[in-house]
């Protein structure tokens, strides 16, 4: 197994042609040339709206050119002679409150008719920067100085032709979509310049590429089911957590970060390996099998491709922080700057967690990002005899057997070190 940042493949969700959207409070700025309908809309669920749409519903194309126009009036001549709903949220930010539409509905008869136009998780479209570094495509992240208002944030809105999507509070970041005709480090130059800024980043991507991936059989051969029950939480940040092991007793809850509300599933077995770690019921070679349990909140923080981002990785940190666990666990990790995401794992330890995360797989005397923060504890692999694996990054606050047994087959990596270690300290003796 190895941890670090992506190489090679581009992915593209989809990219609309001829149209572009900002929004700002009720108003709305659009322009297609010949755009389907359904693709229009796209631009809205793209600028964080929810758009359902009967599919039965014979949507044209749109031609046109709409200036500082009412969103609702809007939508209502560009799905005409359909009807529709839109439905809007207030939401509290650092500069103040923002008005955003929340859910858009069109239909014929039936409201209920209506379903997700996207139908289906979301999936992040990662593009390589200029200086080689990835990120998600048309997404910049912002922070304002203390004291900035909603019109110094309405200001830049109007530089970037952009559109708030999510205000991620903690640390106070606004996640802002930016049209096809602004590329994101000309957006970072101008926001870097804007005065109330305090600091500008890309939307930046990790992948879990080479983390192995573990077939689930959905039996319990192996697992330690007669564990005490712990008091002390792990939130487990990983690629999910297969449904067969839901309802066990050691899984306290699961959260979907890509899609909140969703269920979630494991597409690659690896976050249901490394959560039965977390929670005792699968002990590492070389390691003494505990007694009493660890509760486990699996959060799955990738999407269908094994990436992840700031935004997802922020909010995520968000969730277990309200959701009062007091450790966290990341087996993934790159050797890229993160950005922001270091300010939410500083606040995050000033909260009281403690973030166990692996050192990374490639031997080297450095470990990956947010290993290398001194905010987490960075967590090296030892071979289960006690010595240093050969493949285990070396800069490691602590070294711990990553060789695991499970469903007959051998796995190792400082991604299973770290979920032990994060054991081990949920069910120390408390002082």
């Amino acid at each position: 197994m190895k941890i670090f940042p992506i190489i090679g493949t581009l992915l593209t969700a989809f990219s609309i042609q001829a149209a572009s959207l900002r929004i700002e409070g009720e108003q709305a700025w659009l322009k297609a040339e010949g755009t389907p309908l359904s693709k229009v809309l796209q631009l809205f669920e793209q600028r964080g709206a929810q758009v359902l749409i009967d599919p039965s519903l014979d949507l044209g194309r749109i031609e046109g050119e709409w200036e500082n126009t009412k969103v609702e009036r809007l939508i209502a001549q560009l799905v005409s002679p359909n009807s529709y709903s839109v439905q809007w949220k207030r939401v509290q930010s650092p500069v103040g409150e923002l008005y955003q539409i929340s859910t858009i509905r069109v239909f014929g008869d039936k409201a209920s008719a209506a379903k997700s136009i996207s139908g289906a998780e979301r999936v992040l479209d990662v593009v390589a920067g200029t200086n080689g570094e990835h990120y998600a495509r048309g997404e910049l992240l912002v922070g304002f100085k203390e004291g900035s208002t909603v019109n110094d944030l309405n200001t830049l809105l109007r530089k970037l032709n952009g559109t708030v999507i999510e205000v991620i509070d903690p640390p106070g970041i606004y996640r802002i979509r930016l049209n096809d005709d602004l590329s994101v480090e000309d957006a970072m130059k101008i926001a870097s310049e804007h005065p109330g800024v305090d600091a500008a980043d890309p939307n930046r991507v990790i992948s879990n590429e080479g983390q192995p991936t573990v077939p689930i059989s959905g039996t319990h051969a192996g697992i330690n089911l007669g564990l005490a029950p712990g008091e002390t939480a792990i939130a487990v940040f990983d690629s999910g957590l297969d449904p067969a092991y839901k309802d066990m007793d050691f899984i306290r809850g699961t959260y979907n970060a890509l899609n909140p509300g969703a269920d979630i599933d494991d597409p690659t077995g690896h976050g249901t390996l490394v959560s039965l770690i977390a929670s005792g019921a699968i002990t590492p070679l070389g390691e003494e099998a505990g007694t009493t349990g660890a509760p486990v909140l699996a959060v799955k923080v990738f999407d269908e491709n094994g990436m992840t981002s700031s935004d997802i990785l922020m909010s995520a940190i968000n969730y277990a922080i309200g959701s009062e666990v007091q450790i966290i666990n990341l087996s993934f990790g790159t050797y890229e700057d993160i950005g922001f995401l270091e300010n939410a794992v500083q606040y995050a330890a000033s909260q009281g967690l403690t973030l166990f995360v692996a050192s990374g797989n490639d031997g080297l005397d450095k470990a990956v990002n947010p290993a290398a923060s001194p905010a987490t504890v960075s967590v090296g692999a030892t071979d289960g005899q006690g010595n240093v694996a050969s493949y285990s990054n070396t800069e490691a606050d602590i070294f711990t057997s990553g060789t695991i047994e499970f469903d007959g087959k051998t796995y190792y990596g400082t991604s299973f070190a770290s979920p032990r270690t994060a054991y081990d300290f949920a069910t120390q003796p408390k002082k």
